[in-house]
């Protein structure tokens, strides 16, 4: 049974501090590149909902709640938070997808447009994100449309998309900061557009290029972006890069990587890939490569990995070059799951105890 959580609590440990200073520990440069050697780090043990608690300064639970309609949200699969409201994509079932509105407190607001093919209606939500003057973006991959509300949360209008993007979110001068996705690797993308999605709008801040096409069919992960103080995170599967962007003028500010060492998964493991499922099970079971990354400070990284079949989260303390994982395999002591991380505080949701209650949004603060 997991333990539980107080709605405000002063750290029993400050662990750490934040700010991106980073690196004084991560193992050294490699052409600018800031190398973090999870290999080489010492096993610390378990990560656990109670080493985050004791790190944190402060702990905040939001119970997400419908009134009497335990059915909302069914699984929330991304959570973003504005200065009144939180927005929930909520993942009803495979392809079924429901944009909340909650307030700051977790009560619903309102369900925004519905599933179907008609004006103000999604098919399939890849991400969503919200403007600099409050008005929604909800990005449609199943009809390769994105759908404009209003700060009031009423329909605006619906714009084709002339690409796939698994992420996005928006800067401070009203440009959008896009992960452009593809099934070729490397036609992979970071761009930042204005609210036209034009091709010839859109400026190129990386490219994952490789020196082949790789082919392969299957998909390693979305990659992550995520808000920090110091500007957005990024990494993309399978990619051991970390990129820091500005998030006033979508420059990219840093660049870091994360060694798994010889059990690294790599694009010439995958170049002849194919369709071949058991090669891709075998892939998966004896290799490891980032999977997301949630924070980056000077003195630690939280980020999730897949390793070797699994995908467990990471606590890597810079400092000590040691490194803690969760598990997966006790009820006891298994982690909460991460959602994202927004503006120094790690989301995180619990799953109910009992049939009749609601699902919990867990925020730790980390400054």
């Amino acid at each position: 049974m997991r333990h539980q959580y107080s709605l405000l609590k002063t750290a029993a440990a400050i662990f750490l501090t934040a700010g991106m200073l980073f690196l004084s520990g991560c193992g050294g440069k490699d052409n600018g590149i800031e190398i973090v050697d999870l290999y080489g780090y010492e096993d610390g043990g378990m990560l656990t909902d109670r080493m985050l608690d004791s790190m944190a300064q402060e702990i905040r639970v939001i119970e997400l709640s419908a009134g009497e309609d335990l059915t909302v949200p069914v699984y929330p699969e991304r959570v973003k938070f504005t200065a009144d409201r939180i927005y929930v994509l909520d993942n009803q079932g495979p392809r079924k997808w429901q944009m909340l509105a909650f307030d700051s407190d977790g009560r619903l607001m309102q369900k925004i447009g519905r599933q179907g093919r008609g004006p103000g209606e999604y098919f399939v939500i890849s991400d969503f994100a919200v403007a600099p003057d409050g008005s929604l973006w909800i990005n449609d991959a199943g009809m390769d449309n994105m759908l404009h509300y209003s700060s009031s949360l009423e329909y605006i209008d619906t714009y084709p998309m002339p690409y796939d993007i698994d992420n996005m979110e928006f800067l401070e001068n009203g440009e959008v900061l896009v992960n452009v996705s593809q099934w070729d690797s490397t036609q992979i993308e970071i761009a930042v557009t204005d609210t036209m999605f034009r091709h010839d709008g859109r400026r190129e801040l990386l490219r994952y290029s490789h020196s082949q096409r790789t082919g392969y069919v299957y998909t390693f992960g979305d990659g992550s972006l995520i808000r920090t103080q110091d500007g957005y995170l990024h990494c993309h599967p399978i990619d051991p890069d970390i990129y820091l962007i500005d998030d006033g003028t979508g420059e990219i500010l840093r660049h870091y990587r994360v060694d798994f060492g010889p059990d690294a998964l790599t694009h010439n493991d995958i170049s002849s890939l194919g369709d071949n499922d058991d090669r891709y099970i075998e892939i998966l079971c004896s290799s490891s490569y980032l999977y997301k990354i949630f924070t980056v400070t000077d003195r630690y990284i939280l980020g999730q990995a897949m390793r070797k079949g699994e995908y467990p989260y990471f606590l890597a303390d810079l400092d000590t070059e040691t490194v803690y994982w969760s598990n997966s395999d006790s009820s006891e002591d298994c982690m909460s799951g991460i959602l994202d991380y927004r503006d120094g505080w790690l989301i995180s949701t619990f799953l109910p105890d009992e049939p009749e209650a609601h699902y919990r949004l867990i925020l730790r603060k980390f400054q």
